[in-house]
C-alpha cells in the first residue's frame, strides 16, 4: 500500500485545499492567523501546528480518503481494527453462535440491511467521532472473532464500552484483552475520563469482565434497544433494564 509523507499534502490554502479536495488527493489543512475565517472543503483534516502531523496521523488521514480501515489497538494476541463490508458475511456467523444475541441486538435478518447500515457507520460514525464499534482479529491469522468499541451514549458524561466474543472464543481471556486495550485507547487517544456498561443483569459473564476490568456498579437504568421480531421479520426499539457500571480513569 502506498504511504509516505509525499502522500498526504499538506497545505494552509483554501484553494489549495478544494483542489486536492475536488481531485480526491490525501491532504491536511494547517490552520493559522492568516488563514482563520477562510473556508475550507467539508471533511477536511485540520491542525493547528505542524507538529500534529506524525506519522500516526497521515497514515490515518490517508487511509480515510482511500476507504480503508483505522488500525486501533495491538495485543499481544488480538488486533482491532475499524469494521469493513467484508466483515459483514463473517459477523453474521459469529451472532448465529449459541447464546450471542440472548443480551444484546442482533444483526438485521437481511444482510443487504447490514451491509447498508454498516456503509453508513463507516461514512456517519467512524468519520464524524473517529471512534466506534470496531471489530477484534486474532493477530497472527486476521481472523474475526468478536467485536469491541466506544460509542456516545446520550445523558452520560463519558463513552460507553461494547464487546461481543464468537462462542468458540469465549473463556479465553479475549474480551479482557480487548477491552483493556479499548479502555487505554480511549483514555490516551480520545482523553475520555469515564466509560459506561450496561449489562443485563442475567448476564453472569459480562458482569464478571466489568468487575474483572474495574467497573463498578452504579444503578439501574432504563434504555430503548432494538429487538428483532423473528416472525415477522422487522426490528423494533424497546426499552430495557440494564445494570450500569462505570469505570473512572
Amino acid at each position: 500500500m502506498e504511504t509516505g509523507k509525499t502522500e498526504v499534502r499538506v497545505t494552509d490554502s483554501p484553494a489549495m485545499a478544494a483542489d486536492y479536495a475536488k481531485k480526491n488527493i490525501p491532504y491536511i489543512v494547517v490552520l493559522n492567523e492568516k488563514n482563520r475565517g477562510e473556508a475550507f472543503p467539508s471533511g477536511a483534516y485540520c491542525v493547528e501546528r505542524m507538529e500534529d502531523i506524525d506519522e500516526v496521523y497521515r497514515e490515518r488521514v490517508y487511509r480515510r480518503f482511500r476507504g480503508l480501515p483505522w488500525d486501533i489497538a495491538e495485543t499481544p494476541r488480538l488486533k482491532i481494527r475499524e469494521i469493513t463490508v467484508d466483515d459483514v458475511q463473517r459477523l453474521y456467523e459469529l451472532y448465529s453462535g449459541e447464546g450471542i444475541t440472548k443480551y444484546m441486538e442482533p444483526l438485521f435478518p437481511e444482510m443487504e440491511k447490514e451491509i447498508e447500515y454498516t456503509k453508513a457507520y463507516i461514512e456517519n460514525v467512524y468519520k464524524f467521532y473517529g471512534y466506534g464499534m470496531w471489530v477484534i482479529a486474532l493477530r497472527e491469522s486476521g481472523e474475526v472473532i468478536g467485536r469491541v468499541g466506544l460509542e456516545y451514549k446520550e445523558g452520560f458524561d463519558g463513552l460507553e464500552l461494547g464487546f461481543m466474543l464468537g462462542a468458540e472464543y469465549q473463556h479465553r481471556g479475549y474480551a479482557y484483552e480487548a477491552c483493556m486495550a479499548v479502555l487505554a485507547y480511549g483514555m490516551s487517544k480520545l482523553g475520555v475520563a469515564y466509560f459506561y456498561a450496561f449489562v443485563n443483569e442475567a448476564n453472569v459473564a459480562s458482569i464478571r469482565l466489568c468487575e474483572r476490568l474495574g467497573f463498578i456498579k452504579t444503578r439501574h437504568v432504563r434504555l430503548p434497544g432494538l429487538q428483532t421480531d423473528d416472525k415477522n421479520f422487522v426490528n423494533k426499539t424497546v426499552e430495557k433494564e440494564f445494570v450500569c457500571y462505570v469505570y473512572e480513569a
